[in-house]
């Protein structure tokens, strides 16, 4: 049987080729994890020591990065709940596979709804959270890191800190070698794009602002990439609805993006009546902007301008405080990545 030999024999090889390049991979990215949380030492260091009034995340090696420009009350599923309902998805993983494929997609131009972003620091760890709003290709999209603070805001409830950017192109890191984005300058408006989409998913039961850093200012994030900002912080309070968190921290592609509003359509009926108003004149007020029409003021409007000169006047951009948000915890929360 010198054929059935034969066979045999290249089964056998094809299988061991397979199994040693599997473990190759294995062992690739098993290293590549471990240079990278080994270059990122100095950040958690760094990132842990900035305990008030945080004003931008750390890159891995104890750089000021992204400016922090938005801050969220509400569990972690209804975090995930709000962001899938307004469109968001949550961002994949760094890793081999990923790392590849963002890079393919970057060359040839196609979408990825769900690629990884970049890892910064915050309270001695990488952000807890990730979303993001696809654009045109994988070069182009919205997105927003979050740290969970530590300190829970007057109803009990999780306060999110995090810094919301756009990207416009995809580079290649000259630290970690691995694919990042480069910013959009003007933070400010993809804050109010955030804000605008959660805002008029309903989800939003009260909003305002506090400093960040204080007064206008221009900036260089770790990576090079320059951003001008007002210094404002956005503060919005989640609706306190239950959520089924496992799903609703989970939405990573299309189809789990439309299970999850789906789901939402039911959790709409639970939202109050506050965030549903908000959402009509919010939308009924940005819709006017765009047309060229002015229209009647809102507080969402009328508040920022009074807050600013406020921030503005204070000769140290010391937090002012909110009210459903107590002062910061004088020690960061610990967490494990």
């Amino acid at each position: 049987m010198p054929g059935l030999t034969t066979i045999l024999v290249i089964v056998v090889a094809v299988v061991i080729i397979v199994v040693v390049l599997l473990a190759l991979a294995l062992w690739w990215v098993l290293r590549t994890r471990h240079r990278l949380r080994e270059a990122s030492r100095e950040g958690r260091r760094v990132s842990a020591q900035v305990t008030q009034n945080p004003v931008t995340s750390f890159s891995r090696n104890g750089l000021p990065s992204d400016p922090l420009n938005v801050k969220l009350i509400g569990t972690s599923g209804q975090l995930g709940a709000a962001f899938a309902e307004a469109g968001w998805y949550r961002a994949d993983e760094i890793d081999f596979v990923t790392s590849v494929r963002i890079s393919v997609d970057s060359i040839l131009g196609r979408k990825y709804s769900t690629a990884p972003v970049s890892s910064l620091f915050l309270f001695g760890r990488k952000e807890d959270f990730a979303f993001e709003r696809p654009g045109s290709s994988v070069r182009q999209r919205d997105h927003v890191r979050l740290w969970n603070t530590g300190t829970p805001a007057t109803d009990g409830r999780p306060v999110w800190i995090g810094g919301a950017t756009h990207d416009i192109a995809v580079e290649i890191s000259h630290v970690t070698h691995l694919p990042t984005h480069k910013i959009a300058p003007d933070v400010d408006d993809e804050r109010t794009s955030l804000m605008d989409s959660i805002i008029e998913a309903g989800w939003v039961i009260d909003e305002g602002w506090e400093p960040g850093f204080g007064k206008p200012t221009v900036q260089r994030n770790s990576l090079g990439d320059t951003y001008h900002t007002d210094g404002r912080r956005a503060v919005l309070t989640l609706a306190d609805v239950f959520t089924l968190t496992p799903i609703a921290t989970q939405v990573r592609g299309r189809w789990g993006l439309r299970l999850a509003q789906a789901l939402g359509g039911l959790l709409r009926r639970r939202l109050p009546e506050e965030g549903k108003r908000r959402a009509k004149a919010h939308r009924e007020a940005r819709l006017a902007s765009q047309q060229g029409h002015p229209a009647q003021a809102t507080p969402a409007t009328e508040e920022p301008t009074q807050l600013q000169e406020a921030a503005e006047a204070q000769a140290t951009p010391t937090p002012a405080p909110v009210a459903s948000v107590p002062p910061a915890a004088s020690e960061p929360p610990t967490a494990t990545e």
